[in-house]
This record gives structure tokens, sequence and C-alpha cells, in this order.
């Protein structure tokens, strides 16, 4: 078809002719796209036993290398875990007793064969012996707040692949926090943290769906952290998605009186063959000589006095409070850390309480750490401490403002591509039209270079309301923005035509242009992904061991369907170079429309596969990829968003460098811009610029849809707001090192709830 096309001399003159060929590719094309969207055959879907197997021992280490860097962060070895006592519930919230534990006949006999599971925190061994010895390996850790529940969980994960046995599944820590039982099975949302969390997972040597296979065929241990920050009604709907796959072995982590609710509350249940222990007030004796273990030896005599208090009347405001974990880490970093006498705290006239005590020391818990911990010198950079430094005041307002922002939406954790949610919808609308506007302004200078300069005055401002529009929906994905700066470039030229007293050659241009390059653009870009969901997305741009790879996606076969990259590209780029060759046809009776329509939709089918395959390899992660991060993962985002961009204007710009070079001195719709084109080399030069121009508003109207575009809008927002520093992301870093902020894979939640819940309550009352 495309060869007789160029060989025909009189080209396609009759409308019968014209006709004929569409009716002709109509079923070919819709035919082709069906067969590429069909669903992939079963054994391509399928991870073997062999890439199970090393998935498996690759998660293994990634958890290992994670939590010991959290431990480190948390000082829990420093200078060892305090001592939390833990025992088996008295509460009615536990499972029979047969169903958790293998029971001897003869302690039957004498009413003593209930589950006896007792342990300490800094004797984290023995606790994995206990655990290892329940039926079904299911245990719930409940306390009171601040009782190191996480502790006990994180340090569980460590000792677990630490010392491994035989066939043990690989623990894995999970924040239930986002959890919708209604939607996800537990298998479901464990399959899909996996692969968020884990992205190496999804590299190619472990099999299309290596993290679904690991939970399905319980190679996982999940740690489930924090039941009790789910909304009250969601909770006994957790339990029963458990209890749903009730000899799966799991950990799940709640604050006691939640958990009794859950349990009492209708539809609620116990968790199946379950044990349930909770923990025990610190002992005096065990405090006192973990904040003595704590302090260098030439400060000793400044803390006798509370040491004494401590170790004396167990009524006293002091020793309640230092009853807690939680408390006596406050204390570590507030006074010891700082190298402050604590005599203060023994005063009851001032602290009559525990909670007042507890309050003090949140209160000036982030001055203490910023100023205890100042960054190092040039060249001397330290892992777990600042790399810059912050206003104490300022880094406070800033945290309690997230505090809040994180309160009102109703989670714990802080996603970076979550917090346009605490932007003011006017914010939001005013930053899509000011891209928008962006967006419409570099379509409408180009189409004014393009068309003449005779009718700027009503390209422009056209150019900018339909980009105002675009940015205002706010709901447009990368592709779209594509095919609509695209379908811009007939929309405009067809205003014109009107204008010149022309239109039906106006409708000609703007009807078959905009709605075939819209559709062609976005079948191309179908197999590129979704860049608008919500969550950021991966990409890896480093070369070393992926230049097979590389090639392989830009020329070979596509894993997601089987089909060739380049030929699925091909199949509407020539649409598209149809639409553009029979508009020219009846525009200008050229002989030569459909020739170089057919050859550019072929050039644009092909640059769009390659730059389809580029986007592809990228989001393909290699094997020894780490864990998720925040800052990990806003990074790669963005470069996703830039790459994208490049990639698409590239494939823009050399279309256009061949369907300048094809029509120099052929048409009269282009007037100036081809009469400054006077050679192959100008034209190609030219065509270059086109792409440039179109890269630039593909990248801004990505800005808004992809979600480190979001950010950068928002940051920026609450900077000029006064609401956060400068350089967010850094910021929060630091505050993972400073201890205030937890990484949980790609969110960050503050250390505790309590200091959570205080930063959220004194933004509340100082605003």
């Amino acid at each position: 078809m495309l060869v007789f096309a160029l060989r025909s001399s009189n080209g396609l003159a009759s409308a019968a002719t014209i006709g004929a060929l569409i009716a002709g590719l109509t079923p070919l094309v819709v035919g082709l796209i069906m067969w590429a969207r069909r669903p992939p055959s079963v054994a391509a879907t399928t991870s073997t036993p062999e890439q199970v197997d090393a998935a498996r021992r690759q998660l293994a280490g990634l958890v290992s290398s994670q939590w010991q860097t959290e431990i480190i962060v948390r000082q829990l070895d420093d200078p060892g875990p305090l001592a939390v006592r833990w025992h088996f519930t008295e509460l009615d919230v536990a499972d029979r007793a047969e169903h958790i534990v293998r029971t001897n006949p003869l302690r039957s006999l004498f009413r003593r064969g209930g589950p006896r599971l007792t342990g300490r925190t800094d004797r984290i061994g023995d606790m994995a012996t206990e655990f290892r010895r329940l039926t079904r390996r299911r245990l719930v850790i409940a306390g009171e707040p601040g009782m190191g529940k996480t502790t006990l969980a994180v340090l569980l994960v460590r000792e677990l692949l630490d010392h491994p046995e035989p066939h043990d599944p690989v623990p894995v820590l999970l924040s239930m926090s986002g959890w919708n039982p209604d939607a996800e099975s537990l298998h479901e949302w464990m399959s899909r943290r996996l692969a968020e969390d884990y992205p190496a997972l999804r590299a190619t040597a472990f099999g299309p769906d290596a993290a679904r296979s690991l939970v399905t065929q319980h190679r996982i241990l999940p740690i489930l952290d924090g039941l009790d920050e789910l909304p009250a009604q969601t909770r006994p709907k957790i339990i029963v998605r458990l209890n749903e796959v009730a000899t799966d072995p799991l950990v799940l982590t709640c604050r006691t009186a939640e958990y009794e609710a859950a349990v009492a509350a209708p539809g609620g249940d116990v968790l199946t063959a379950g044990a349930v222990i909770e923990s025990s007030p610190v002992m005096p004796a065990d405090a006192a000589a973990y904040v003595a273990g704590c302090l260098p030896p030439r400060t000793l005599n400044d803390w006798r006095d509370l040491l004494a208090a401590v170790n004396g009347d167990r009524r006293t405001p002091v020793t309640q409070a230092l009853s807690s974990p939680l408390t006596l880490w406050l204390l570590r970093k507030v006074y010891v850390d700082t190298r402050t006498s604590p005599a203060e705290l023994c005063d009851m006239s001032r602290f009559p309480t525990a909670d007042s005590i507890t309050d003090h020391l949140l209160d000036h818990l982030v001055e203490a750490l910023i100023r205890a911990n100042p960054p190092r010198g040039e060249g001397d950079e330290h892992p777990f401490r600042p790399r810059r430094t912050w206003d104490p005041a300022g880094a406070k307002r800033s945290l309690a403002f997230l505090a809040h922002h994180l309160t009102a939406i109703g989670t714990r954790d802080l996603a970076w591509w979550q917090l346009r949610r605490a932007a003011p919808r006017l914010i939001a609308l005013v930053s899509g039209a000011v891209a928008g506007l962006a967006m419409g302004l570099v379509a409408g200078l180009y189409m004014m270079f393009v068309v003449g300069p005779a009718n700027s005055l009503a390209v422009v401002p056209a150019a900018l309301v339909f980009g105002s529009v675009v940015g205002l929906t706010r709901s447009l994905t990368v592709g779209l923005g594509l095919g609509l700066v695209l379908g811009l470039n007939f929309l405009v030229a067809g205003l014109s035509a009107f204008i010149e007293g022309q239109p039906a050659t106006g409708l000609i241009i703007t009807i078959p242009g905009g709605v075939m390059t819209v559709a062609a653009v976005l079948l191309a870009l179908e197999d590129v992904g979704h860049p608008a969901d919500q969550r950021p997305a991966y990409v890896d741009l480093r070369l070393r061991g992926r230049t097979r790879l590389l090639a392989r996606k830009l020329t070979g076969w596509n894993e997601k369907r089987p089909v060739l990259t380049l030929g699925v590209s091909l199949i509407p780029g020539i649409a598209a170079g149809l639409a553009t060759g029979l508009s020219n046809e009846f525009i200008h009776a050229s002989t030569d429309g459909l020739k170089v329509g057919l050859v550019f939709g072929a050039v644009v089918g092909l640059a769009t596969g390659l730059a389809a395959g580029l986007i592809d390899w990228a989001e393909t992660p290699l094997s020894d990829e780490r864990p998720q991060t925040p800052t990990l993962t806003f990074h790669r985002d963005l470069q996703l968003l830039c790459l994208k961009s490049l990639a698409a204007g590239a494939a823009a710009a050399i279309a256009f460098g061949v369907l300048d070079a094809l029509t120099v001195g052929t048409g009269r719709s282009y007037g100036l811009a081809y009469g400054l084109s006077g050679g192959l080399l100008l034209t190609l030069i030219f065509g270059l610029l086109n792409g440039a121009i179109y890269a630039l508003g593909i990248a801004l109207g990505a800005g808004l849809h992809q979600p480190s575009g979001r950010y950068l809008i928002t940051a920026a927002t609450f900077r000029v707001q006064g609401r956060v520093p400068a350089r967010l992301l850094s910021f929060l870093d630091d505050a993972h090192r400073l201890g205030i902020l937890r990484e949980a894979g790609p969110v960050y939640q503050f250390r505790h709830a309590k200091l959570h819940d205080h930063l959220a309550r004194e933004y509340a009352t100082h605003t």
C-alpha cells in the first residue's frame, strides 16, 4: 500500500479511491491493535521455581540491610536494647490455647497447659525461639502507646534473618497504613507493597510475578505494624481478612485498647491461632540501668538525684514517666545527649504528673536533636548525621504543619507525592492554569512562527485559552498531553484558515488532523504506562549491565505484550500520517500529499516506538536494586518525567525534520517557516526546533500530572507561605537522620505516634 502510494503518478485523486483505502485500512488497524492488546499467555506471567528462590534470597538481603540501617539510626544497640518485659495477655482477646501451642497432656491435667509466651526485648533470641514454637507462628504484639511494640518487631526481623532455620519465610515489616480491606485481600495487598517497596523483585531475572509468587507460596512472614493507625471501623475487617488465610504465619502490632475494641466490635473476631502478648511497664531498676549506661562517666554526678528518684518511690511523676520506653528515649535525647542536668524533672511543683514530664520532653525534642547533632565538616559526612544546619524553631514549625496535615487526611504516612492534598483547592487550580497557559503559549508561539506573523493576534490568544482549559482540568495523562500539543498544531492552523476566509479548509485541517493525532499518540504510548498514577514511578538510567536489555527494548520483543514495540507504534503513526496527507490532498489537490503523509507517519511510528522502548527499558529494575526510600523515589520519578519529555521531543524532532525535508517548497500553508528553510540542513534544523518546542510543551503539561512535578509545585507554594523550608526533601532526610522520622519504604513516619499527635495538636493550637 505504501509503495503504491509513493509510486502513483496521479496520487489518489478520487474520493472513491480514498474511501476504499480508508475502508481497507480500518479493519487492518483495528485487528492489529486488538491482537496487540490480547491477554498474555500463562507461561509469560509466571516466575519459575528457580526465579522465586533467587528472589527470596535477594529480598532477605535487602530487608536485612534496610532494618540494620534503621536500627543504627534509632540507636537500639547503643548501649543495647532496653529491657522491656512481655507476657501473654490476660485479656479475652486471644484464641483458644490448643490452637496457639501444642499442649502437654500432663500439664493440661494440672491446668497448666496454656500458652506461656514471655520474654524481654533485650533477649530477643529467646523471644524468637518462643515465636517459632507457636503452632502457626501467628502473634499479636499489644501494648500502650510508647511501650516499644515497633521496636520489638524490628528486632524480631533482624533476629529471624540473622539466625534463620531451614525453609523459614523472609520477615518483612510493612506499615498497615493505607490498606483498604474492602478492596484488597492480604495476599493482594502484600504483593503490591512488595513490588512497590522492593523494585528489585520486578527485575527480569526473577520473572514477571516474583512478588506475588513469594506471597502465595508462603515465602514471606508479614510483620504488620500499626493496626491501631487504621480507622476504627476498618480494624475488625482487617482481622477478618487475616483469618481468611488462617494458616499463614504473621505478626501484628496494635495498641491494647484498640485491639480489644476491634475483637469485640460487631463482626469482629480474635486472630485465629494467634497468641497475644503485652508489655509491662519498665522496671525502675531497668530504667535506671539504661540511663546510667547512656551517660558519659564524667556527667554521672549530675544525674544522681534523678537516678535515686527512679529507684525510690514508684509513685513519683518522674518514676511513672520513665516506666515507658518512649519517655526514656526522650530523656536521652533532650538531656543526656545535650549534657543538660535533669534536676528540674524531680520538681513535683513544676511537673506534677507523668504526662507533664512527657509533654515537656516532646516540646523540646526537635530543638535538642538539632543542637546536639550539628553537621560534620566538608568531606567528613556521617551517614547518620544531618547534612545541613536547620533553624530549630523553624524546623519544629514545619514538622508540626506536616503532622497536622497527616492527621487531617487520616494517615501516619508522610508521602511526598501526597503533599498536594494539603494545598488549598484554589492553589491547585491556579498552578494548573499557569502550567496550562505556559503549554498553550509554547504551542501558540510555534504556530505563530509557522503560519506567519499576520495571524499572530489570533493564534496566540486561541492557544492561551486552550492551554488554560487543559491546565484547569488537571485530569490528563502525559500521553494525552502530548496528543493535545500535537492536536493544537492542527487546531490553530484551522483557526488561521477560518480567519483567512477559508472555513472549509479550517474544518478539514482541524477535525481529522486533531482527532487522528490525539488518537494516534495515545495508541503509540499505550504500552509506556500510565504516568498520571498517584504513586511515583520507578526509573533507572544506569547503563552498566543493561545495554543488552536496552537494545532488546528498542528493537525487540515487548514482554508486557507479545508484539514488537516498533511494529505497534508504526500502526498509529501511519494513521496520523494518513490524516495529515488526506488533509493536504483536499486542501491543495496535491498528488504529493498522501505520499508525504504516509512517509511522515512511518517516521513518527518508528521514532515513537524507539521512545517507548527507551522508557520501557528505564522502568525495568535491576536484580540488585535497593529498597525504595522517599528521596530515591522522588529523584527517579523526576528522572522519568525528564526522560519522557526528552524521548517524545526527540521523536518529534526526527519526524518533523523528515517532514520539513520532504515538503520544502511544496506547501503554502506553512508560509514563512518554509521560506526561511532554504535547504535540507536548514529544514532538519527547523525540525529539531519543532521537537524542542514540543518537548517543552510536554514537560510543562506533564509537570502537573507526574507526581514529582506536582510535588515541586506544592513544595514551592508551601515555601512561599513559610510553612516548610527550602529543599523540603533534604529537610525530611535530615529529620530521619536525627531520629525524628523513620523510613517505611517510600514514605516517612514520625518515629512515635505520640510525637506525631503532640506536634499536630501544637500546630492546631497556634494557628
